[in-house]
């Protein structure tokens, strides 16, 4: 690449950066407020700028790389060189700031936003990135080129996606950090030196992932393929799946993806809900329907559907599903259901348990309508769901006009 880079702040994060892309050969220009941390990745393509002007008149690529909270004011400054006709792409490392932001500041201007994480800094990141309304397919490109020398690089296309990329990716060394620690603790506890404890679990997680990457198999069958019968995996496997150790880990990529949303008010990302849901069936099993209603901010929508042969079980859940499918980005939602048998799956966490178990309950039994319970149970991890349990044919209007849509499906369609 011929181009030049700039690079507007070079803290921990911008420093790893300019390290990795350094391999690229690319003439390197870095404006540093406190000089002296920037001195020591100064090289023969590599140099100091004076200003921020001097980046901005000189590079072709400047990557933004200062604190959330400064980065107005850097804006500020770019805006205030009015007078200078080149008009570099923009890459932006900040948490919490949606493209829009910049483009709002600077109009026209052409910005990819990026969420790097730590390990970027050993050239082994994982970065996403998504670009801005005036940013070409070629420029798109380019960008991916220069992150992939810190590691590698996935484009999102919705920027709303960027929150549940920077809770895996961003904070997810954090998790993985803690999973590491437990495992050096416990090794440690029965006389493992710190040292070998540190490697010994260290060496573990880096070799599973790489091996991982490597297979086509599934995660599941990875799993099972340690778990011999009665053999000492399988017993740790069970505490892990006992302790729904899954579903911590999702509800804790979750609550980092809430607070991303909530950093970028980003109030897209995360809308308040209400679906009521009811299913009827004739003869059971027989001619099905379902009906949902969602209601948000006032805004009402209806959702019917029939089958030909059907349960009343079956049609419940359908309505739970249809009703949730029609929410295209993650939301707090509020379902209502006279369904005991849905509501207790969640609130007692039945669910969970038939996960745990293979996707069986009791003594490997069956459990009936399997796919419709897998949906129910991924979007409950997509969104914020409160379930709740109302009484059937009862005073609630929007249950009871769930109710009559679902019937109505029925005799709309029954031959």
């Amino acid at each position: 690449m011929n181009k030049v880079l700039g690079f507007i702040g070079a803290g921990n994060m911008g420093s790893s950066i300019i390290r990795g892309i350094k391999e690229s050969g690319s003439k390197i220009l870095i404006y540093e407020k406190y000089r002296d941390k920037a001195k020591s990745i100064i090289d023969k393509n590599t140099f100091l700028a004076d200003s921020v002007e001097e980046v901005i008149t000189k590079c072709d690529i400047v990557f933004l790389c200062v604190k959330p909270d400064a980065m107005e004011e850097v804006l500020d400054s770019i805006l205030d060189l009015k007078e200078i006709s080149n008009k570099p792409l923009y890459i932006t490392i900040a948490a919490g700031k949606l493209i829009n932001f910049y483009e709002n500041k600077i109009k026209e201007g052409r910005f990819i936003r990026v969420m790097p994480n730590m390990p970027a800094s050993i050239k082994k990141g994982m970065s996403s990135i998504c670009k801005g309304n005036y940013v070409s397919k070629e420029e798109l490109d380019e960008a991916v080129d220069l992150l992939d020398f810190v590691g590698k690089t996935i484009v999102v296309q919705n920027e709303s996606d960027m929150n549940i990329t920077t809770a895996v990716a961003g904070s997810g060394p954090a998790f993985v950090f803690m999973f590491i620690k437990a495992l050096e603790d416990i090794a440690i506890k029965y006389n493992i030196s710190r040292d070998d404890a540190r490697i010994m679990a260290c060496q573990m997680v880096l070799g599973s992932a790489e091996y991982a990457l490597n297979q086509k198999d599934s995660l599941e069958d990875l799993i099972k393929s340690i778990c011999s019968p009665n053999g000492t995996t399988i017993e740790g496997v069970n505490v892990l799946n006992s302790e729904n150790f899954e579903l911590i880990v999702q509800k804790a990529v979750l609550a980092a993806k809430n607070r991303s949303a909530q950093m970028s008010k980003d109030e897209k990302s995360c809308t308040n809900v209400e679906i009521y849901t009811d299913g009827a069936c004739i003869n059971n099993p027989g001619p099905g329907g379902y009906a949902a209603i969602l209601i948000h901010n006032g805004i009402e929508k209806e959702i019917t559907g029939y089958k030909e042969e059907a349960t009343n079980n079956e049609m419940e859940l359908m309505a739970a599903v249809q009703g949730l499918m029609q929410l295209n980005k993650s939301c707090e939602v509020k379902l209502y259901s006279d369904s005991a048998y849905l509501i207790n799956a969640f609130n007692q966490k039945w669910i969970d348990s038939w996960k745990n178990n293979g996707w069986t309950r009791g003594r490997n039994e069956e459990i009936k309508n399997l796919q419709l319970w897998k949906l129910l149970y991924e979007m409950n991890i997509k969104h914020s769901i409160t379930w709740i349990k109302v009484k059937g044919h009862s005073d609630n209007e929007y249950n009871n006009r769930c109710d009559k849509l679902a019937n109505k499906a029925i005799k709309e369609n029954k031959i």
